[in-house]
């Protein structure tokens, strides 16, 4: 038998306290989408405006790991991310936190709300978010070269319902050299080693 795990993220609220903690799968279509909104919804409504001049930033999106059934598994550690290398496009770049605020069943201290302009753009990741300091475009991330995700729970592995990664915390941001419209759906992995 193996765990049930799921890929959630945390939206709303406070810093260090989400309002919601989502559940992709639960989401229709399975998805999760960059928008100058901070929200779960599949739609068209806040979309990142093509700038004149600059960039302007998706609001970010923090993103982990948790086990939602444990399936008589004994623990999961290894946790890697990665995608297939290719991205978005001319003019979008996907950047993944090089730090990992903290995540564990008992804590959502490395939290934070993610601000903005609705409708124009979200905070610089970077200047924003007190628990990253820098960052790396995601699509550099590949099966060749994986990002090893933290997990902060006891004993550094996941061995009960309910226990997560830390967070990884994403942002797009979108230059003059954009092309408008919906983009192709991108698929993002996470992998790791269960017992």
């Amino acid at each position: 038998m193996v765990a049930t795990v799921h890929v959630f993220f945390d939206f709303g609220g406070s810093d260090t306290m989400p309002a919601t903690e989502q559940d992709t799968n639960a989401l229709t279509p399975v998805n999760l989408r960059f928008k100058t909104a901070d929200d779960a919804t599949i739609d068209n409504i806040n979309p990142i405006p093509i700038p004149s001049a600059s960039v302007n930033n998706s609001f970010w999106k923090q993103i982990y790991l948790q086990v939602t059934a444990t399936g008589g598994f004994t623990q999961i550690d290894n946790v890697q991310f990665y995608t297939d290398g290719s991205n978005f496009g001319a003019g979008i770049t996907t950047n993944v936190g090089d730090e990992m605020p903290v995540k564990t069943l008992a804590s959502d201290a490395g939290y934070e709300v993610a601000p903005g302009t609705i409708g124009t753009s979200g905070t610089d990741l970077i200047t924003g978010h007190a628990g990253i300091t820098a960052v790396t475009d995601a699509f550099s991330f590949t099966t060749a070269c994986t990002k090893a995700v933290t997990i902060g729970e006891a004993g550094a592995i996941i061995n009960a319902i309910n226990e997560t990664t830390h967070y990884l915390a994403f942002q797009m941001v979108v230059g003059t050299s954009a092309s408008p419209g919906d983009l192709a759906d991108e698929t993002w992995t996470y992998q790791y080693d269960e017992i």
